[in-house]
């Protein structure tokens, strides 16, 4: 059934590259769009843009361009400038483990539907349903049960091994392929794989390099921060701050150039850097079903590409505009269709930066949008459809009206509740501080009270007032967090034994023009409750959307705060 499905495929495929054209997509028709595009979003940035098509003669024509500002002295945009390809590096991650699934000489052989279990003996999960019967399939396809849990995944220095044996300490939000929950951590644990299975144990960015990024000839493309920005050509990535919420979305204050996450648990989710000319070669790879554009050698078998491009879950079952259709999400996948024709596709989202790759296999074409703007999250769709538009030939559909709408809902500023003018709390902030431990999320925290400091406190106090002054303003307890996106959280007491969470990020940026990203307020609808036994704390929950479930899934529920609790710490020194 597969090879019929490949082969009907193929036809398909040849039917309508026929179709196309010579004509020139990135025209300056195109050019006038993006560039209005980017000063009507008042950004900061760029974008890097690669289109490939299959021309009536059987040949490929490719087309990249550069637009608007790569860097913060004002260099401009190439198609060699390096972005960040954020969760479209997952792909990479699971191409790389079809090629071992295809590896003929490794023994045991495993496939896709092999069992964690039997491949890392340090896997387990909470759920023991979820523990003993997780494949490959269920990891790619974000089944297991387990929501995002990011800030249990983005700890510093942390290694793959240390966060493989973390998952079973996770509370799961849904049972086992019970819905679509996306998680970076899945794709941790696959880019595991290959140091843990192999004779020679490889880096997983060394195996990746040494199978498909060489052999593709993508020149400029890495794992690596420092080689990127070694060349000269790495985009900084910018972030818009200061907005204010009674003004326009687009008129953004403050600009900052964000950290780039990099470490061994981050390469396979997140970590390729690249550019518009690579992104050109990487689809035509992928039209071709994993053959070289040029020599025709098979980079990745085809088998590999049809099962990753392959629906198992269903990401979005409603369509979100009329010209679209649900979505269903293989393996660093998502497919779809767009105004009737088939679309596999997948964005990729980091601090500063986004991209989408995006193909249409039976038509031949591919586009890929790389922006180094925060905005690009939309940006990047906006641009991405009006490239797809003018290939295919029908009016263009205004998606930057659309768009520029969904900005504004986001930036608005979220309605509050104010506090209780008789807010009642079971204990002094005092008696609160000390240590916390949940061992799902790494090391233990210290929370200390401001008006009444531990002696542990007082070093965490003096950074946080040196590097945000206001937030002791308002922070009735904190804590100093090592992770890559959060370095403190501080909470205010709203009512009872419950505290609105506020976060504040400080992060090396790599850039010596400007060294640190800085951060905060952010909150939201995040709450911490406290659990008060016998006039002592027993330790608090997190909720409020804080795990990362998304909107199938609902808060937990229970009668006691850590069953209804998220993420629930236990206290271990108050």
């Amino acid at each position: 059934m597969q090879f019929l499905s490949l082969s009907i495929g193929l036809l398909y495929f040849g039917i309508h590259a026929a179709t196309a054209d010579n004509s020139t997509i990135l025209s300056p028709t195109i050019d006038t769009f993006i560039n209005n595009l980017l000063t009507e979003w008042k950004t900061p940035g760029g974008v890097g843009v690669a289109v490939v098509r299959m021309s009536a003669e059987g040949r490929w024509l490719v087309e990249t361009k550069g637009y608007g500002v790569a860097k913060a002295d004002g260099t401009s945009v190439t198609p060699d400038t390096i972005f960040s390809l954020g969760s479209n590096s997952k792909l990479f991650d699971i191409l790389a483990t079809g090629l071992l699934i295809s590896n003929q000489s490794l023994s045991p052989q495993i496939s896709w539907t092999t069992k964690m279990t039997s491949m890392l003996p340090d896997w387990k999960l909470m759920d023991p349903v979820a523990s003993s019967e997780s494949t490959i399939i269920d990891l790619m396809s974000h089944r297991t049960g387990l929501p995002r849990h990011d800030e249990s995944y983005f700890v510093k220095n942390e290694t793959l091994r240390a966060l493989v044996r973390r998952l079973r300490y996770l509370k799961p939000s849904a049972g086992f392929r019970e819905t679509f929950q996306y998680n970076n951590m899945m794709y941790a644990v696959l880019s595991y794989l290959p140091t843990t299975l192999l004779p020679h144990k490889p880096p997983f960015e060394r195996y990746v390099t040494d199978n498909i990024i060489d052999p593709l000839g993508l020149n400029s493309t890495t794992y690596s921060f420092a080689a990127a920005n070694g060349t000269g050509r790495m985009a900084d990535g910018f972030f818009r701050l200061g907005t204010s919420p009674t003004d326009s979305a687009f008129d953004a204050g403050t600009l900052k150039v964000p950290y780039i996450l990099n470490g061994e648990t981050f390469f396979g989710p997140g970590g390729v850097l690249s550019t518009a000319v690579d992104a050109a070669r990487w689809l035509q790879m992928l039209i071709l079903n994993g053959q070289h554009p040029t020599t025709n050698a098979t980079i990745i078998p085809s088998s590999v590409i049809q099962m990753v491009a392959t629906g198992v879950t269903v990401s979005d079952g409603n369509a979100d505009a009329p010209e679209l259709s649900p979505l269903v999400y293989g393996g660093g996948q998502v497919q779809s269709s767009y105004r009737g024709h088939v679309m596999i596709e997948h964005g990729g989202d980091v601090p500063g930066f986004h991209s989408q790759i995006t193909r249409f296999p039976a038509d031949g074409v591919g586009i890929a949008v790389l922006t180094n703007d925060d905005y690009g999250v939309l940006m990047k769709e906006v641009i991405k459809f009006r490239i797809i538009d003018e290939i295919f030939g029908p009016d263009p559909v205004d998606w930057d009206s659309r768009y520029k709408a969904a900005i504004q809902a986001i930036y608005a500023a979220p309605p509050s509740t104010p506090a209780p003018p008789n807010a009642s709390l079971p204990l002094p902030f005092a008696a609160m501080q000390g240590a916390y431990r949940n061992r799902g999320y790494g090391r233990d925290i210290m929370l200390c009270a401001p008006a009444t400091p531990a002696q542990h406190c007082r070093t965490v106090l003096a950074d946080l007032n040196n590097t945000f002054p206001t937030a002791l303003a308002t922070a009735d307890l904190l804590w100093a967090w090592d992770r890559l996106d959060l370095s403190y959280v501080t909470l205010t007491h709203f009512d009872g034994a419950v505290f609105n969470l506020t976060s504040w990020v400080v992060a090396p940026t790599g850039n010596a023009s400007a060294p640190l990203f800085t951060y905060g307020p952010t909150g939201g609808s995040v709450v911490v409750e406290f659990a008060v036994q016998k006039g002592k704390v027993a330790g608090f929950g997190i909720s409020g959307g804080f795990w990362g479930a998304g909107d199938s899934v609902g808060e937990p529920k229970g009668i006691t705060v850590e069953a209804r609790s998220e993420v629930w710490f236990d206290a271990l020194g108050v």
